[in-house]
Order: structure tokens, then C-alpha cells, then sequence
């Protein structure tokens, strides 16, 4: 298999695994005072009312709450652990003085008081974003269904699998590759750090839009930098920009950019043991087989975490390093590296 096509063949291995367990079609149209079944279109099969609920408020939730301290709508365990049998958020028979009803009506206390930010969810009802009314989610608390009896027990089932957000893919990659902001930005101004960062051409920067110093593009001259870490699923909530917690096409071209880009940055970075820990670009596989080998496993458990198979590793070497060493060991190292950070156990977490 050609390297293109194992390159292809891992982004759609990774967004299978990122979708496995998500609902992605048509969610329930909510109806009380009937048998509590779905529109009719095709949709995730809900498990019970309380996974009804889940469904319909996602669309409008989960963009904030899929991963994070409030994983609220992560899985249907996590919704009810978290969110339904807290009595903080959801007062059993009461409503009224329920902190969701309150947050879905912008009437909260506190420094939140609406949710979702920036647009009141009625008017996510009104424009078709959202389906279920507030006033059914009333009805939902008022009819609340008991607790499972085990709610604390793990649920073995639960899809526990996500992509890594953009700012994890950042700064990881910086640091499993052994890069610094140094390597992206001009440092030659002794007061580089309280000027505008001039991004040195050809390095392929990501900057997220929140990081500090300034706000968005203010301190950075290449304004791709930020739109890049946005194609990742980067949000910005200085534009009231939510994260994308999809692995869509934009990320994964993102993604393969960056992984050449930085990977051919690590390997030619003087003093850089990240890539190259036990080989140099002298070393072939012809002549020093071994040393080729052995760094090849080290860096499959530098990047993914566990050492590989044999299979894996004859493979990623058979496949990805012999061909490119054909040109140049540089090249060769680099295709490993990048086809690494392409592979779905680094993608996800």
C-alpha cells in the first residue's frame, strides 16, 4: 500500500473511532403525552427519557460540554452522574428552581447566567437549532424518572474515546518533538516578547487565538497561524468562538500539514534528540540497521505511548521509512514522524 493511501486510511480509521459511539443523525423529537417515541426519521436509538433529553439539548450543550471538568453530555452516565441527579442543577418535581431551567432561560444566578453563551436558547428553538422547548424540559424535570440503582457504577459500554482538542495537539506536539515557540517566531529583537511575533516563513505556526501575549491576531503577524488552530476545532472566546469537537476534513488537512511541517522542524533542529535520539541522518538502513530499528520503536512509544508490535513496526518501516529513505533519511524520518501523529492512537485520548 502506498504511503498516500496509508495516509488516508488512518484519517478515516481515526474518524471512525471518534464517531463510533456518537449519536450523529436525527435526534428524538421529544413529545410528551405520547408513547415518548421519536419523529419517525432515523435516529440514535435513545435508552429512556432520560437519554430523550440527552439527545434533544445536545445540539445546543455539548459544544461546551462534551469533554472538559463538565463532560455533561459525554455519555448518558456522565448526563445523569453529572447533570440530572445533581440536585444542584436539577431539583427533582421542581423546575422552577432548577439551575438548568434557570440557565436555559438566562435567568441564573451567578456570573453565567445563560447557557448556552451568546444567544438565548429559545431562539435556538425558534431558528431550528435546538428542538426540544423549555417548557418540555420542565415537563421532563416534573416527571423526573428515579435514579438508576447503581447510578456511581462505571458503565462498561460508555464510550470513554475523544479526539484530542487543538490545544492539546499543540502543545504536545511541541513537546514530544522537542519545539518551542523560539522555533516558530524571530527572537532576533531583544524585546521580541512585548512586540508583534513575526512567524518565520515556511514553519507552518499554530497559535491559539487565546494564548497571551495580546488578543487574537494583535502580537502575531501571520494571520493563518490562528486560523489553523480554528481548522484543528480550536475555539476562541474572544470571538465567541466554540471548539469543534468533530474530526472533520478541515482538521485532519490541518493536521497532516502541521505533522510534516513540525517533523521536518524536529529533524533539523541542531541538538534535537526528539526524532533522532539513536541515529543521525548518516545512518541507513544498510548500514547500521540496528541503530535504525531501534530508534524507530523508540519513537512509535515516544508518540503513542506503548511500544509497537513486531507487525506495526515492520510495517511503519517496510512501508513508510524504506521507500522515503530512497530519497534521503531526512525525508525518511520525517514520514515516520508525520505518519505517527496521524495514527488514531496519537489523534485520540
Amino acid at each position: 500500500m502506498s504511503t498516500p493511501l496509508r495516509m488516508l486510511r488512518t484519517a478515516v480509521l481515526a474518524a471512525l473511532v471518534l464517531t463510533a459511539g456518537a449519536c450523529t443523525k436525527k435526534t428524538p423529537d421529544v413529545s410528551y403525552g405520547s408513547d415518548g417515541g421519536t419523529d419517525g426519521g432515523e435516529s440514535c436509538a435513545p435508552s429512556g427519557k432520560n437519554d430523550e433529553i440527552r439527545l434533544a439539548l445536545a445540539p445546543a450543550c455539548e459544544g461546551c460540554h462534551l469533554i472538559g471538568n463538565k463532560p455533561f453530555f459525554a455519555s448518558l452516565t456522565a448526563f445523569e452522574n453529572g447533570l440530572v441527579y445533581d440536585e444542584r442543577y436539577v431539583k427533582p418535581g421542581d423546575p422552577e428552581n432548577s439551575l438548568l431551567i434557570q440557565l436555559l432561560e438566562g435567568t441564573a444566578p451567578g456570573s453565567y447566567p445563560q447557557m448556552p453563551p451568546g444567544q438565548r436558547y429559545e431562539e435556538l428553538v425558534t431558528d431550528g437549532r435546538a428542538t426540544l422547548s423549555i417548557e418540555q424540559v420542565k415537563t421532563w424535570i416534573r416527571e423526573l424518572p428515579a435514579a438508576p440503582a447503581r447510578l456511581e457504577a462505571p458503565d462498561p459500554e460508555a464510550f470513554t474515546v475523544r479526539r484530542l482538542s487543538a490545544e492539546e495537539m499543540v502543545v504536545s506536539l511541541m513537546d514530544q518533538l522537542g519545539l518551542t515557540l523560539e522555533d516558530f517566531v524571530s527572537t532576533t529583537d531583544p524585546n521580541w516578547r512585548n512586540t508583534a511575533y513575526t512567524v518565520n516563513g515556511g514553519k507552518l505556526f499554530v497559535w491559539p487565538g487565546d494564548w497571551a501575549p495580546g488578543i487574537s491576531t494583535q502580537y502575531v503577524s501571520d494571520s493563518r497561524s490562528v486560523e489553523r488552530f480554528e481548522a484543528l476545532g480550536g475555539g476562541n472566546s474572544l470571538l465567541y468562538r466554540k471548539k469543534d469537537v468533530s474530526f472533520g476534513p478541515s482538521a485532519a488537512q490541518t493536521l497532516v500539514q502541521m505533522s510534516q511541517a513540525w517533523c521536518a522542524r524536529a529533524v533539523d533542529k541542531k541538538g534535537n534528540t526528539a526524532v533522532l535520539r539513536y541515529v543521525t541522518l548518516a545512518d541507513t538502513s544498510a548500514k547500521n540497521p540496528e541503530a535504525v530499528q531501534k530508534n524507530l520503536r523508540a519513537l512509535y512509544l515516544r508518540m503513542l505511548g506503548q511500544p509497537p508490535s513486531d507487525a506495526e513496526a515492520k510495517e511503519l518501516y517496510e512501508q513508510v521509512y524504506v521507500p522515503l529513505e530512497a530519497q534521503s533519511t531526512r525525508l525518511g524520518w520525517i514520514g515516520v514522524c508525520a505518519a505517527l501523529i496521524r495514527h488514531p492512537l496519537w489523534i485520540t485520548y
